[in-house]
């Protein structure tokens, strides 16, 4: 066997990790041909802070967790539900294999590693997260999203017993909100500096700090309760286009934080954050209404009550999660707005980009929109 290794994604793409894309020559056996694999190597990332605030050695263990249980539940459950093995939920890039230490006396260190697929090799892409993904784009993720929310609950009311190991697998990290206080106290003068937001700084500072201490830990009220993958963003969706240039399929990467929780807040959370102004400007209703009727399909499709999630039902409960993630996505937008150029950005400033770091002027557009809308809906 013979290998090389070179970094996937330039700084300021990704936080929670290192991401190696790996080119391996391999043979199966002394007789067997030589095959050429293109992998993606999911290591350990490279500070101190980045290890401690993402919880590295918790997070790998959900992320492997979810290749090697629950999306194969998910598909054992639709082909109980008659699904071919072509229309199986095939959203996840294949996994090959993972190891926490090269020794066994250790329980995890660098050489920790989750090895898969490098979708790039196969024409797969991420969008433009500055921009945000366009029509089409969106359309298709937001069907996939809803599928995957919808599976899960088919799992909660079909496998109750097997969806009560799901979500003790799918606690949220030790998140520690003194760290953040001074960044919503930074967003809140932020947006009082804005002439169109300040006429509503108020609503939003009531929406920001009702929401501190419950952001990740929330039990979510039933029935809205299933899995979701919880960082829902533009960097963590891959697309494929067909010859034609339309889209012709998604795949979800990233798993290391998903939870136990509401799907309309995730749906919310992608909608505001990672679509682009268009779509923002003329389309949001469409991409909800589009979720609502994609869950509720998949839920009859695989034999679930749908009367619980009624579009008035589901509507009353929106109100209340987009309030929730009011927060989420207004440091998600200083992320997707990073200029790594402008910043200088590299790991060993990570902790100041995080919590210090201000935003530049394509921040300060994306969040007036948010707000607007908000303000808008009155869902704070």
């Amino acid at each position: 066997m013979r290998y090389t290794t070179d970094n996937l994604l330039p700084p300021g793409e990704n936080y929670g990790s290192t991401i190696l894309k790996v080119h391996a020559v391999i043979k199966r056996d002394d007789d067997a041909e030589e095959e050429d694999l293109h992998l993606v190597a999911k290591m350990p990332p490279p500070t101190e802070y980045q290890r401690r605030i993402f919880d590295s050695p918790y997070t790998f263990k959900k992320e492997i967790f979810m290749y090697e249980h629950i999306l194969p539940h998910y598909q054992e459950l639709e082909r109980e539900a008659g699904l071919k093995e072509d229309e199986l939920f095939d959203v996840l890039p294949k996994y090959y294999q993972s190891r926490f230490s090269l020794s066994p006396d250790v329980e995890f260190d660098d050489d920790a590693v989750i090895l898969m697929e490098n979708l790039k090799a196969r024409g797969y892409y991420t969008g433009n997260r500055a921009k945000g993904y366009d029509l089409e784009h969106s359309r298709v993720a937001i069907r996939a999203m809803a599928r995957f929310h919808a599976l899960g609950m088919t799992s909660k009311y079909k496998r109750a017993d097997y969806f009560e190991i799901l979500k003790q697998r799918s606690k949220c990290i030790d998140f520690k909100t003194d760290e953040f206080e001074q960044v919503q106290k930074d967003m809140v003068t932020k947006m009082a500096e804005d002439p169109q937001i300040a006429v509503h700084i108020d609503r939003c500072k009531s929406a920001l700090s009702d929401m501190m201490d419950t952001l990740w830990t929330a039990v979510p009220e039933e029935p809205w309760s299933t899995i979701i993958h919880s960082d829902f963003w533009v960097n963590n969706i891959m697309f494929h286009c067909d010859e034609s240039g339309h889209v012709d399929d998604v795949k979800f990467v990233d798993f290391q934080n998903y939870l136990f929780f509401s799907p309309l807040r995730e749906m919310i959370f992608f909608v505001l954050s990672s679509t682009n102004d268009d779509v923002h400007d003329e389309n949001i209703e469409e991409l909800i209404d589009l979720y609502h009727e994609t869950f509720v399909v998949v839920l009859k499709r695989m034999g679930c009550d749908t009367e619980p999630f009624t579009r008035e039902k589901f509507d009353a409960k929106l109100a209340k999660d987009a309030k929730y993630e009011f927060l989420h996505v207004c440091f998600m937008l200083k992320v997707v707005t990073l200029d790594v150029q402008e910043t200088e950005f590299n790991y060993d400033k990570i902790e100041s980009v995080m919590l210090s770091y201000q935003g530049n002027q394509a921040f300060i557009q994306r969040l007036r929109r948010v707000v607007l809308y908000l303000i808008k809906r009155n869902w704070i």
